[in-house]
């Protein structure tokens, strides 16, 4: 394997891979999805997380067939994943934005709220609730704003993967869940 997922497969001896090509990029404004050459015959299901070959979440599985499977990317607005602060163990949810995903970014919402963020700090999958696993890089604060009611922060989080360069990815087809 001429990517060794630069040292994914070491920290994390739990993860089985399925590389996977690119074979299609959704085209339309409501969704943001991409079509990979693997699928069930290579065990891969709904709700798999794909990364790209540092790491960084691509997305999560949608729909899956013999022999391939299409994917929203971190920022369909469909998204929506619990999401951990690095710097500050905070915990929130990250979630796609029809008015963001055009800009190829994300939000970070409920976040708690004397947590003090800063632009730069990384943001990862918390794995609550055990369905996707724990510690993938999802991308960095741009910056935090307060929601239109005024009641609450969110902030708006670019992805780590570059989505539209990729033509690789990793789809991580078993985890352990870690509590």
């Amino acid at each position: 394997d001429r990517y060794d997922l630069l040292g994914l497969r070491e920290k994390r001896a739990d993860f089985v891979f399925e590389s996977a090509k690119i074979t299609a990029r959704g085209a339309s404004n409501w969704s943001s999805t991409l079509t990979l050459n693997k699928g069930t015959s290579h065990g891969v299901t709904v709700g798999n997380c794909v990364v790209d070959q540092y790491g960084n979440l691509v997305g999560i599985v949608s729909e899956a067939a013999y022999n391939w499977c299409t994917l929203i990317t971190v920022v369909d607005a469909d998204l929506e994943l619990g999401g951990l602060v690095a710097r500050t163990d905070s915990a929130a949810i990250l979630e796609g934005d029809f008015a963001l995903m055009g800009e190829g970014k994300l939000k970070l919402t409920y976040l708690p709220e004397n947590t003090q963020l800063l632009s730069g700090d990384q943001v990862l999958t918390s794995g609550m609730g055990g369905v996707y696993p724990s510690g993938l890089v999802v991308g960095t604060i741009d910056e935090v704003l307060t929601e239109l009611s005024g009641m609450g922060r969110y902030a708006i989080i670019s992805p780590s993967a570059e989505l539209d360069e990729l033509r690789q990815v990793f789809i991580i087809t078993q985890f352990d869940i870690v509590e």
